[in-house]
């Protein structure tokens, strides 16, 4: 997905995988980045989950439309508004609507379908459902103790917030034993990737980058 940080910088990550979108020691928002048939296999946000313990520990995640892509908004693996409505949980307010503004005006042909999740600490999470893949937007002030993710470091410097800096930090992936989500998706090394690696990356770069991932990888 391309985003727009905190500090205006414009990242993108287009492997598949499960990504920290913001992560704090209280506040945990994690993304699930998939290829799809219109994205060229280059990945889309997939799922999005909040928890930690500014929501006392539960856990929120918003999927897509389509049954095949999930199909469920989800309280502790729970499915919850199954229609229209309001939930409230563990200090967070979220409402599922029809209402609201897009970040991408090329979807103003489909219906909308948007949670608006009103979450403590004034965090505002809206999520925008479409058949196979999300739009999201986050509004919120720096957070306190720092934080760090797809969405940057929040630090006033858009600069330190390219893709490359920020797996740099805090890694690819999220971590073993920090997943929000139930189960982890299947990673794959698609066509257009190989093709996207071709074309951008130097041979010698590309060289040196899979004899560190042969080492730093299990088999």
């Amino acid at each position: 997905p391309h985003l727009i940080t905190f500090d205006g910088a414009r990242p993108s990550f287009y492997g598949d995988g499960e990504y920290w979108i913001v992560k704090n020691d209280a506040v945990k928002i994690q993304g699930r980045f998939m290829g799809t048939k219109y994205t060229f296999g280059l990945a889309a946000t997939q799922k999005v989950a909040v928890g930690g313990r500014f929501i006392q520990d539960h856990i929120i995640v918003v999927e897509p439309m389509e049954e095949a892509f999930g199909g469920s908004i989800l309280v502790d693996n729970v499915p919850v508004l199954t229609q229209y409505g309001t939930y409230s949980v563990g200090g967070a307010i979220l409402t599922y609507d029809g209402n609201g503004e897009l970040p991408d005006k090329a979807a103003s042909q489909w219906a909308k379908n948007i949670v608006h999740m009103q979450l403590p600490n004034g965090i505002t999470l809206t999520v925008y459902r479409w058949g196979n893949y999300l739009d999201l937007r986050i509004q919120m002030k720096p957070l306190p103790g720092g934080q760090d993710g797809t969405c940057g470091n929040f630090n006033g410097m858009a600069s330190d917030d390219t893709t490359q800096a920020i797996f740099e930090r805090i890694g690819i992936r999220v971590g073993q034993g920090d997943m929000l989500f139930k189960d982890r998706a299947p990673i794959k090394f698609t066509e257009e990737m190989a093709e996207m690696l071709h074309t951008d990356c130097v041979a010698d770069q590309l060289l040196a980058s899979r004899e560190h991932c042969q080492k730093d990888l299990p088999a």
